[in-house]
């Protein structure tokens, strides 16, 4: 009895290592430790399979699909990349059918990467192929993918919304009610905007108890209202164009008082018809304005501060030298859309100062993180973070007497031209991003005393329309 129970064991463990060593066979060379339980995602035929611990979902030789968004519970956009293998063979669009026989799009790439939104055809996930297409023609096999559908998708609360244009060109939401006169003032409204800035220079004129003094308004359209051709031609086909927009509004009630009135859209068009691109004024993957934008709302406004104070020696576009094609890595739209800043990439012109900035300007942290390529602007307003933020409250000084000082209210659109503009200034407050409580008691504190002033020479409101609402909401309201 001994010896069967014996043998038994023996069997049992020549079993169990035969077992072993039948599963070690099954292990990939050169990798003893990795579990080879691991799921695979699939992909369509003649392309690669990829292990769960790679991020993208499929790829072959001419391109790869990165994830499938949910942008509603109902309407998804495939996010992928093209190889140089497909720019090469002349790729210049991404075909995207299935669902059913429902869906059959196909989305022009004007860069290495396509972000292609479609609906779902029903409540439940449904499979789908992406294939590379030269004109008509298809080139290497189709990619497989599965987009899910998300109950809980919704759009954002915050205003920060991305939505996909034609050519996978990114923008926020907000811009398509904007440029379909979504949300209007009314002429009540319209009026009493119109009394608050013409009260508000009443009384700052008083107060400067005869020295000249100037209140600048600086509107700067969505970049979609210069170049509607980003929306989908079905977002706009209801637009009404007998119908005023908001920022049409509010600077036809602003050039009724004694204010002045800086219309970018004006200056920003004329650029265009210049032979300028949409990107040459506005950034590709990030909602804010360029570098050369930022400098034309300096050139505007402190060309009417010089007309009241001789003083001033604005800087011109020859002070600057232009650094081409420097590679930024996402933006805000990329943040909030959730893409990969590797991947959603454009190519910005930064301008140089050939005489350094100011060092109480220089000092202000405008970017991110510009060595590691992330050009997003540094917004936060955190006087606690350690952090000398361009976008927070500030009283910029460069101990120079003669020029003038100013008061500056402006939102994220306008840090960098702000800039700039204390750059050539004495003494420049700039208020917290998103502010707009134009406070005669700041134009009084920080004054020219020197010069014996009772006013900062001129008060300046940068506006985008994007925060029409926060600049003017409370002065409709009354």
């Amino acid at each position: 009895m001994i010896y069967l129970k014996k043998k038994k064991v023996l069997l049992l463990l020549a079993g169990v290592l035969c077992l072993g060593m039948l599963f070690a066979a099954c292990v990939p060379k050169g990798s003893p430790d990795e579990n080879i339980f691991r799921d695979i995602i699939y992909t369509s035929s003649g392309s690669e399979n990829l292990s769960a611990d790679d991020e993208a979902l499929a790829y072959n030789e001419y391109m790869t699909i990165h994830k499938v968004i949910s942008i509603t519970p109902t309407n998804v956009a495939v996010f992928g990349q093209l190889t140089q293998e497909a720019l090469d063979a002349g790729v210049d669009s991404v075909r995207v059918s299935g669902g059913g026989g429902t869906t059959d799009v196909t989305e022009v790439c004007t860069e290495e990467y396509f972000i292609i939104p479609f609906d779902l055809p029903g409540t439940r996930k449904s499979n789908y192929a992406a294939t590379a297409m030269k004109g008509e023609e298809e080139i290497g096999e189709p990619l497989s993918f599965t987009a899910p559908y998300d109950s809980t998708a919704d759009t954002r609360l915050d205003g920060k919304g991305v939505s996909v244009g034609n050519e996978s060109r990114l923008y926020f939401s907000t811009y398509l009610q904007d440029y379909l006169s979504a949300e209007l003032y009314t002429a009540s409204e319209v009026n009493r905007i119109k009394s608050m800035v013409a009260s508000t220079y009443t009384a700052y004129a008083n107060r400067a108890n005869g020295s000249e003094v100037a209140l600048i308004y600086v509107f700067l359209p969505d970049m979609t209202t210069l170049d509607p051709s980003i929306f989908r031609e079905e977002d706009v086909a209801e637009k009404n164009e007998n119908l005023l927009t908001r920022y049409e509004q509010v600077v036809s009630a602003v050039r009724g008082t004694r204010a002045q009135v800086v219309d970018m859209k004006e200056i920003l068009q004329a650029e265009l018809d210049g032979g300028k691109s949409i990107y040459d004024l506005y950034r590709q993957t990030d909602s804010h304005p360029t570098e050369y934008t930022s400098f034309l709302m300096y050139r505007e406004v402190i060309s009417r501060i010089a007309a009241i104070d001789e003083d001033v020696v604005p800087r011109t576009l020859d002070d600057f030298t232009s650094e081409t094609d420097v590679l930024s890595k996402g933006g805000d739209y990329v943040t909030y859309r959730e893409l990969d800043p590797d991947v959603v990439t454009e190519k910005i012109t930064l301008l140089e100062p050939k005489t350094p900035y100011q060092k109480a300007v220089s000092g202000l942290k405008l970017y991110n993180d510009p060595d590691s390529g992330d050009y997003s602007l540094f917004t936060s307003v955190d006087a606690n973070d350690g952090i000398d933020g361009a976008a927070e409250r500030t009283l910029v000084t460069t101990d120079r007497t003669p020029l003038p000082n100013v008061l500056v209210y402006r939102d994220e659109n306008a840090v960098a031209a702000s800039l700039l503009l204390a750059d050539s200034c004495d003494q420049t407050m700039l208020a917290r991003s998103g502010d707009y409580t134009i406070s005669l008691t700041d134009a009084a504190q920080y004054r020219d005393k020197a010069e014996k002033k009772n006013v900062m020479d001129s008060i300046v409101v940068f506006v985008s329309e994007s925060n029409l609402a926060s600049a003017f909401d409370g002065m409709a309201a009354g």
